[in-house]
């Protein structure tokens, strides 16, 4: 088992709901029907999210634990595992395939897996074919040595006059028109005509379906914009720059920001898991007079099908089965308490911007970054994040202090 059950005897203590009941009542958690024997009896929510990665079920397993998690702690653990895809992407990056390279020809091929390859002679097998022969002769010639001679001959006349007769029907004795039989099995009997009709319209056919495969490839560009590689990365970094700073200050400003970014590249992990920490901050009008709670289930589905994006996607080291392993390893360190932003915050910079700023360039203006400060300086932080401390809760005519990112630090209310 790729997890080596490491997870065995860890506590989940960010967690919302503790009770299956809870967590269908409460986020509208839904049991599949083919998994419901699974659930019989079963009332906690962390043993049965256990349970279910014991039999190997890691995809239902971390669906159950995306609708119990604290929705703080469980965008962090759906962060890290966009991330870790990242990572396999690096090593083995997702080929995009044009498709105005999709049937461009019609030409039918055999897949390797069913070529059947032609027999070689075998020549133990020649030598025990003409050892029978042999054989067969042999015990011919032992019958015929011991058979009455007249009696022999009698037989011989007799098929001689069938032979003769069958000659005078056919006009060709029996024996000839074995050999001549034999002779011709090497022959091809059905000869194809390449003047044949049937070509020039498959010729014809060929040409119309060209035809129509390349209005159907125009069509689909005209209406589907191409792929710009550089602008998908910046919607990229920019989304997982968002939901780090709404994990670090889950805060209005913080979720507004992961909206519009969400907005902006919805179909990627990154923005979906934008959209999802913007659903996890449970107002869908920020800004406005009211609040708007979030629909029971929704911010949660956010991080499923996040996680679906990410076990399917193109390239990487990994297959589904062994991409939910490690994402559900992944959730349970981080509902363990034992990975969560703290580290990357003492660090300055968030685990993406690690992984692509290896060149010492940021990852998404492709700016420099500052040189090193004097020894007796404490170096300054890239990111603009800074470590939260308590504070005197200020007046309410005061205006909140801002980070440097521009966005507000989110503080308790009275």
């Amino acid at each position: 088992m790729a997890d080596k059950l490491d997870w065995l005897n860890k506590h989940l203590a960010l967690l919302r709901y503790l009770t299956l009941k809870d967590a269908a009542e409460q986020e509208n958690y839904k049991i599949r029907p083919d998994l419901a024997e699974f659930f019989v009896g079963a009332d906690g929510a962390e043993e049965m999210a256990f349970k279910l990665a014991r039999a190997e079920k890691h995809k239902d397993a971390c669906e159950l634990l995306a609708y119990i998690c604290h929705r703080r702690a469980g965008v962090w653990w759906v962060y890290r595992c966009v991330v870790s895809l990242l990572e396999e992407l690096r090593v083995n990056p997702a080929t995009e395939r044009d498709i105005a390279d999709i049937a461009v020809s019609f030409e039918t091929s055999v897949p390797d897996f069913a070529k059947v390859e032609i027999p070689k002679p075998d020549p133990k097998v020649k030598e025990q074919l003409l050892a029978a022969h042999a054989q067969l002769e042999a015990q011919h010639a032992e019958l015929r040595a011991r058979a009455d001679p007249e009696m022999l001959k009698l037989a011989e006349d007799a098929v001689d006059v069938a032979f003769q007769e069958f000659k005078r029907v056919h006009g060709i004795h029996p024996v000839d028109l074995v050999n001549k039989l034999i002779s011709r099995l090497p022959e091809d009997h059905n000869p194809i005509d390449p003047n044949s009709p049937i070509f020039k319209a498959a010729e014809e056919l060929k040409a119309k379906l060209q035809t129509v495969r390349k209005e159907t490839v125009d069509t689909i560009k005209s209406v589907i914009p191409p792929k710009a590689p550089e602008h998908e990365k910046k919607m990229r970094d920019n989304a997982l720059s968002a939901v780090y700073r709404w994990v670090v200050a889950p805060d209005e400003p913080n979720s507004k920001a992961c909206l519009d970014i969400g907005n902006e590249c919805p179909g990627t992990p990154a923005g979906l898991l934008a959209l999802s920490s913007f659903w996890a901050f449970g107002n869908l009008m920020p800004g406005g007079e009211q609040i708007i709670p979030t629909p029971p289930g929704l911010a949660a589905n956010g991080l499923v099908q996040t996680l679906l994006m990410c076990a399917l996607h193109k390239g990487g080291t990994r297959k589904l089965k062994e991409r939910y392993d490690l994402y559900f390893n992944l959730g349970v360190d981080v509902l363990s308490g034992k990975d969560n932003w703290e580290e990357s915050l003492a660090g300055g910079k968030a685990p993406h911007e690690i992984l692509f700023d290896t060149a010492g360039t940021h990852p998404v203006t492709g700016t420099a970054e500052n040189p090193a400060a004097p020894e007796d300086t404490p170096p300054e932080r890239t990111n603009g994040y800074k470590r939260w401390k308590p504070e005197a809760q200020a007046s309410p005519d005061q205006a909140a202090p801002q980070g440097a990112n521009g966005y507000t630090r989110w503080k308790p209310e009275g």
